[in-house]
């Protein structure tokens, strides 16, 4: 009881550790979203001042969709909520809204719906759009819309459709003399030909946009589009070129003061100047983009940027230095606002600094430069052989599902196959007591009748009644050899089969041809009955479908076997094309050689006749 109790108390004390963490960080998080709204986002705080203004629910809806515009490309989800309240408002239908309002509605929510990975939910929202643009007869907003579908569709990896609808986007554009469109649609184009990796074509639809962008005065789109020129300089080693858009781009980022952008363009310059083998410019833009970082308290690209200086200091082969940097990048990345992370980090930053100021005699630096150098093997060493596990350890879950559902899915098929086998068999097997059952009745009630009226007839002097009954006796008896062969159980199935070809040569224009030796005893009772069924359905196919003159029927006593040959030289058929539509004697053929473990043979081909071989173990 004791022991219960103090696993109670260990469980409610952790509880409640990781959900004071958890409030502190969301605290924390709280914190710096706040500061950063009431020091930078004095757009959003307009919007919102403006929809509590609003005097009615139709200006409120355009607030709204002025504030969804501005928050999905910040904010997605918080666009979404935005949007639902803006097509509520809509969809009341109290207020008297343009067709232009639905459309913005639905192309805001296809923008939210690609952002978040909706891809068809977009494409609907999209074509909803156009279709009230296209009512409406508005040429720059059907442009825009199929600006949206090219963005869409290169998400989706089609390149092609995407470059259809930017080019459908770009003829409007310029029938219309639509400047900005055209320079949008431009650099989409660029994209699409840079992950062709057509980098001409790419440069030259990238220096059109930026053109058209210098042209009509957009700032901010000319300088997106010298990144994406400056990366592509980089990637094919023009290096100089590339520093040179870099800066730009810099320059820019500073303007508007984006620190997450300022981080990411020095981390780029540095890693321009490693390629350049200027190492002490690149640690010198390393620590820029650290300080940036620090400074907006963006904890990945802390992360990132102590990984930048890790990559400079390996190039000076000042491994103590790397793999100080390194940890610190491993820590940031595997723990954001967890508490005792955060301590730990400050505990490294601490001794980081510490031993630096400590650190002077040559000899200990050799030391520690191998020491590090062993440690940063180690630590790559330990995080591959994780990650090893990980992979494999999945693949072996993956492996270990798979078996089981194959596993499980032969036996649900052995028992199926199990089931219809002895479905097949009980139902053939209940035909047979069937057939001797009505076979009985026949030849004990109705034969014996029939037998009784011949003989009254004889009595009467009636020629016509007498040879009647004698014919209509006749054939009761013939049913009734049919249904049940008593020669079978009387003389065996030798006799049994050649009293059939007696029968059916008597009464047919066949010629047989028959080579029938004694096998008599050889097999059960259950397989001569089969086999004889067997022989018989396959007669009675010849004479009804066939239109044979002529049969050879073999049966032959072998070592282990008795192989029973039909053969006749009627018209025959194509087993292929006829295989999905055999009848059900057929069919019944195959499965009575099944019961009794018979293989059976059939060939087949049109004008040359029928050829079955059934084969019995003995």
């Amino acid at each position: 009881m004791n022991k219960i109790i103090v696993h109670i108390r260990c469980i409610l004390f952790w509880t409640f550790v990781l959900f004071s963490v958890n409030v502190l960080s969301k605290t924390s998080t709280h914190n710096i979203q706040d500061s950063s709204i009431k020091n930078k986002d004095t757009t959003l705080l307009r919007l919102n001042s403006n929809y509590q203004k609003a005097k009615n629910d139709s200006i409120k809806c355009h607030v709204l969709l002025e504030i969804a515009a501005y928050q999905m490309h910040r904010d997605v989800d918080d666009a979404k909520r935005v949007l639902q309240e803006a097509n509520q408002i809509y969809q009341s239908g109290k207020y008297n809204f343009k067709p232009i309002t639905e459309a913005t509605i639905q192309r805001y929510y296809g923008i939210t719906y690609r952002r978040s990975g909706y891809f068809k939910e977009a494409l609907e929202a999209y074509q909803k759009t156009k279709d009230i643009y296209i009512k409406v007869g508005d040429s720059i907003d059907i442009s825009r819309i199929d600006h949206l579908f090219a963005v869409l569709y290169s998400s989706m990896g089609d390149d092609e459709k995407s470059e259809a609808y930017a080019r459908e986007a770009i003829r409007i554009n310029t029938r219309i003399h639509e400047k900005k469109g055209l320079a949008f649609n431009y650099s989409l184009i660029g994209d699409i030909f840079k992950q062709k990796e057509n980098i001409d074509s790419a440069l030259y639809y990238y220096q059109k946009s930026k053109q058209l962008f210098q042209k009509i005065n957009r700032e901010d789109g000319w300088r997106r589009i010298n990144s994406k020129i400056a990366k592509i300089l980089e990637e094919n080693g023009k290096y100089a070129e590339a520093l040179k858009y870099y800066f730009e781009d810099l320059d820019n980022k500073m303007k508007v003061g984006y620190d997450q952008g300022i981080s990411s363009a020095y981390a780029r310059i540095s890693n321009v100047y490693i390629k350049l083998n200027n190492y002490k410019k690149a640690e010198e833009f390393a620590e820029k983009g650290l300080k940036a970082a620090q400074e907006g308290k963006l904890i990945r690209m802390i992360s990132s940027s102590y990984l930048q200086k890790a990559k400079v200091y390996e190039k000076f082969k000042n491994y103590k230095e790397a793999y100080l940097n390194k940890e610190l990048y491993y820590t940031y990345r595997d723990s954001t606002l967890d508490i005792e992370n955060v301590k730990k980090i400050q505990e490294l930053e601490l001794t980081y600094e510490f031993r630096k100021e400590k650190v002077k005699d040559s000899m200990q630096l050799v030391k520690e430069r191998e020491i590090a150098e062993t440690n940063v093997h180690l630590l790559e060493a330990k995080n591959k052989l994780n990650r090893q596990w990980l992979l494999f350890g999945g693949l072996g879950l993956v492996a270990l599902f798979s078996i089981i559902y194959l596993v499980r899915s032969r036996r649900f098929a052995i028992s199926k196959q199990t089931l219809q086998e002895q479905f097949s068999h009980d139902l053939i097997k209940g035909q047979e007591e069937e057939r001797s059952r009505l076979a009985r009745e026949l030849h004990d009630s109705i034969g014996q009748k029939l037998m009784l009226l011949s003989k009254q007839t004889k009595r009467i002097d009636n020629p016509n009644m007498e040879n009647l009954a004698s014919s209509t006796l006749e054939e009761v008896r013939t049913i009734s050899r049919g249904l049940h062969p008593s020669n079978l159980e009387r003389l065996g199935l030798t006799e049994a089969v050649n009293a059939l070809v007696y029968d059916i040569n008597a009464n047919t224009d066949l010629f047989f041809t028959e080579n029938i030796e004694n096998v008599d005893n050889l097999l059960s009772k259950e397989s001569e009955l089969h086999l004889y069924r067997i022989i018989q359905e396959s007669l009675s196919n010849i004479v009804k479908h066939s239109e044979a003159k002529a049969v050879t029927l073999d049966i032959q006593k072998e070592q282990q076997k008795v192989t029973v040959s039909i053969n006749d030289n009627g018209k025959g058929f194509d087993i292929d094309s006829k295989r999905k539509s055999i009848s059900l004697g057929i069919k019944t053929l195959f499965e009575r050689a099944r019961i009794i473990n018979a293989s059976i043979d059939l060939e087949s081909n049109i004008g040359k006749g029928t050829k079955l071989t059934v084969s019995i173990p003995i």
